[in-house]
């Protein structure tokens, strides 16, 4: 059984923020315990989906502090997000369905969490507004998932300059304020703004925030992808 110490040398990729920085530190507890476990990596992964799935369940109640443990049990299974990776790497134990695992479970979780998080506003306020608001974050931010460039979408020759407009149009390679700013907001992190808006009862602003965040990196990101695609074009037609 490898030490604290030794599961920390392991590393993986440098994070760019703090809050993904506490959450690969404290990682490699749990990564001990299941260590000891005949758990693989990618049933560690489905591990932390289904929990933050049915914690999300919970915020249609309404009831304010069953949303904020929720909350907390939702963010907290970030940390175990993080441990799978520590695992893989103790075990050498990669595959491309680990990956994949892992960004479908961020795209479920994090809608179910937006829908039910709307519900239980609206229960909490009694007003249906805002059951409409969490759903319309929800698409927007599928969205904003589903229309990143895709290299597969192109003629072969144009694909490295496509995945190359694809990562330079993503949040994480914006100015640093703007990056942490999001960071703040950002669904898995523990303690984040939706943490604390629903500590102090303030589900409604929220929800409304969230909504209009995600409608906001939805245009940023299209225009950012068509300026980028245009220069793009022109480097692409002086070459031929």
């Amino acid at each position: 059984m490898p030490t604290i110490k030794e599961i920390k040398s392991l590393g993986g990729k440098k994070r760019r923020d703090f809050f993904y920085q506490i959450s690969d530190y404290l990682a490699c507890y749990p990564a001990k315990l299941f260590l000891a476990t005949p758990l693989t990596p990618n049933q560690i992964t489905i591990l932390w989906i289904v929990v933050q799935v049915i914690a999300s369940l919970f915020l249609v109640s309404g009831k304010k502090w069953i949303m904020v443990i929720s909350l907390l049990v939702f963010q907290a299974m970030f940390i175990i997000d993080c441990t799978d990776g520590i695992v893989a790497r103790y075990k050498k134990k990669f595959s491309l369905n680990g990956v994949y695992l892992d960004i479908l479970g961020h795209y479920l979780a994090n809608s179910v969490l937006l829908i039910c998080y709307g519900i239980g506003a609206a229960r909490y306020y009694e007003n249906f507004t805002y059951a409409l608001l969490g759903i319309l974050a929800a698409l927007t931010f599928l969205l904003n998932k589903s229309i990143t460039l895709n290299p597969v979408w192109y003629p072969k020759n144009q694909q490295k300059v496509i995945y190359d407009c694809s990562k330079s149009s993503m949040l994480l390679n914006e100015k640093k304020w703007l990056y942490y700013i999001f960071a703040v907001f950002r669904l898995e992190y523990l303690f984040n703004i939706m943490f604390w808006g629903t500590l102090f009862g303030l589900a409604n602003y929220v929800i409304a925030v969230y909504t209009v965040l995600f409608i906001l990196e939805l245009g940023r990101k299209i225009l950012m992808q068509f300026v980028k695609n245009n220069k793009n074009d022109k480097e692409l037609s002086r070459s031929v």
